[in-house]
Formats: structure tokens, sequence, C-alpha cells
């Protein structure tokens, strides 16, 4: 019995060496199989540091050579080189004297912009004049907003 018992260990012995052998020497390598479909895009990493702030540019052309609100009541708020704001009563119109400009219409870009109502703007002995019209096309005595614009200013 120690025989037998001793050939069995042997085989057992030898099978394990067997398997291991297998597993551990490599083969001959079977056929690369298909691509598999391609997977989720992973999540997107962490933003990196925002760089120092460059240094400012050049000063664009000042153009703005005139400016400011006028309330129905003729006061002036926010302005810029206004001397004067008068209403004309009898021409149903606001006349604006400019600090040293002598105002001509054709010579500057004008943006009127009326509260209520529609703006015209035109020029008179160096001064700018505002109409405001309502619906009707009547003139009425309305607050305003203007800028004056020189395209040559540098």
């Amino acid at each position: 019995m120690k025989g037998s018992l001793a050939l069995a260990v042997a085989a057992m012995i030898l099978a394990v060496v067997a398997l291991v052998l297998a597993v551990v020497l490599p083969g001959a390598q079977g056929p690369i199989g298909p691509e598999g479909p391609q997977g989720p895009a992973g999540l997107a990493g962490a933003t990196g540091p925002t760089g120092a702030t460059g240094p400012a540019g050049p000063a664009g052309p000042s153009m703005v050579v005139a400016m400011g609100v006028v309330s129905s009541t003729g006061s002036i708020g926010e302005e810029l080189n206004v001397t004067s704001v008068t209403w004309n009563s009898g021409l149903q119109r606001w006349e604006i004297t400019l600090d040293g400009i002598n105002y001509y219409y054709l010579d500057y870009v004008t943006v009127v912009s009326s509260y209520s109502g529609y703006a015209d703007h035109s020029s008179v002995s160096g001064k700018l004049l505002v109409e405001i019209f309502d619906a009707d096309e009547t003139p009425i005595k309305e607050g305003f907003s203007f800028v004056v614009f020189d395209v040559d200013a540098s």
C-alpha cells in the first residue's frame, strides 16, 4: 500500500507541475478578435489657472465732444461741454449752447433720444437745436438725452 500511495502522490505532483507549466509557459497565440465598441468619454480634467491680465491698450480717440441729459423742465444732468439749455416757447424747441463748440449739424454726428416721442435735431447760430414731437407730430416740451461726436477728433 505504501507503494500505491507513493505512486498516487507522484501522479498528483506530476499533474500539478503539468498544470503550472501549461499556465506559465506560453503556447501558440490564437487569432486576434474583433475590436469592441468604444466606451463612453471620461470626465473632463480640472481647468488650469487663469493667467495674469495683460496691460491696457492705448486709449481710443476722444470722439465725444458734448453730451447731456435734459429734463422736461430744462435742468441738465450728466453733462459734458454744455453751457446752457433753454426752451424757446415761440418755436417749440430746445436750444443748446455747447462749450467751445460752434455747432453745425453737418459737422458732427449727433444722437438725440427722447423719453417719449420722436426727436429731431438741427442747428442755428452755432447752437444745437432739439425738437420733440408726440405721436401726432405735435411739438412737445419733453426731456431727452444727446451725444455729440466729432469723428475727426483724436
